[in-house]
């Protein structure tokens, strides 16, 4: 039986540190996970939305989020702590748990961690007004949200090198935690972004409130990184892409009234010209699900 690439959802990593640069972090952060994993050999990596409601304290919530995703063999769930400050400087960790899709069951529990130097203190506060400032002015031209993409501006941060640093050390580590674990041979799974990317064809992409049998007519959308939501016509977005893996990130503007929904929505999915529409549906947990029409 041959290898095949071990299907890994990645929950939106969560901020339980109540640190002030926390919010910034975990967004980047979830982000540089899965483009790090993008291109392995090993994983084939999806980004998962399973909305406002979502904690890792309980995580039956996440495992409930997945039925519908028969594909994925395991979860990956990251935590920032607290920052630990003491005369040699500051540590910011991240704990990593790692789930079956199937049983929910923690199969490895790890931490990564990255240092910076004490004479570094302020670079939360600098790296954070950078970015913000820069999010901003995104947010007046595009009408709002705080879309959070692998911006120059963040990048450029020490804010940015640290998340950086911790994405690439868990990807680094995470082989170390499977327990042996192997992909069943023949599981369908999306295939690795071709080395030359073939034409681009026109898609559509629709946001719903199926539960309230309605549909958003005023969302913030950004796919591989183009912002795609300026052709906006009664709900839908129209726009081309190549095939291959796809990722959108986006905010809804006009979600129903208590709706528990992520502050941004990253998602992935892989993109096939045989199919044009994409349908996000969101729940009433916030939860976002998707299917191609």
């Amino acid at each position: 039986m041959s290898a095949q690439r071990i299907s890994l959802g990645i929950a939106p990593a969560y901020d339980a540190g109540g640190d002030d640069f926390g919010p910034l972090l975990v967004q980047h952060l979830t982000l540089y996970i899965y483009q790090d994993l993008l291109g392995s050999k090993q994983f084939a990596p999806s980004l998962l939305s399973p909305g406002g409601v979502y904690t890792p304290l309980d995580t039956s919530w996440l495992t409930e989020y997945v039925q519908d995703r028969p594909e994925l063999d395991l979860l990956l769930v990251s935590t920032l702590k607290s920052t630990v400050t003491d005369k040699t400087g500051s540590t910011i960790a991240i704990q990593l748990d790692l789930l079956d899709a199937h049983t929910g069951d923690t199969k490895s529990t790890w931490t990564v961690t990255d240092v910076t130097n004490k004479n570094k203190s302020d670079w939360f506060a600098r790296g954070e007004a950078a970015v913000t400032s820069a999010i901003n002015g995104s947010s007046n031209q595009y009408g709002g949200g705080d879309i959070l993409t692998t911006s120059t501006d963040f990048e450029k941060q020490p804010i940015g090198h640290s998340t950086a640093h911790l994405a690439a050390e868990i990807r680094d580590t995470l082989p170390a935690h499977l327990g042996g674990f192997v992909a069943a041979a023949g599981k369908p799974v999306d295939p690795p972004a071709p080395a030359v990317a073939p034409p681009p064809c026109t898609m559509h992409t629709r946001i719903t409130y199926d539960y309230r049998h309605s549909v958003s007519h005023s969302y913030t959308l950004l796919a591989n990184n183009l912002e795609e939501s300026t052709t906006l016509v009664d709900g839908v977005s129209t726009f081309k892409a190549p095939e291959g893996p796809l990722l959108l990130q986006f905010t809804v503007n006009d979600a129903p009234y208590r709706l528990t929904k992520e502050p941004v929505y990253q998602l992935s999915t892989f993109h096939s010209c045989k199919k044009d529409t994409l349908v996000i549906d969101l729940g009433q947990g916030g939860e976002a699900h998707q299917h191609w029409e």
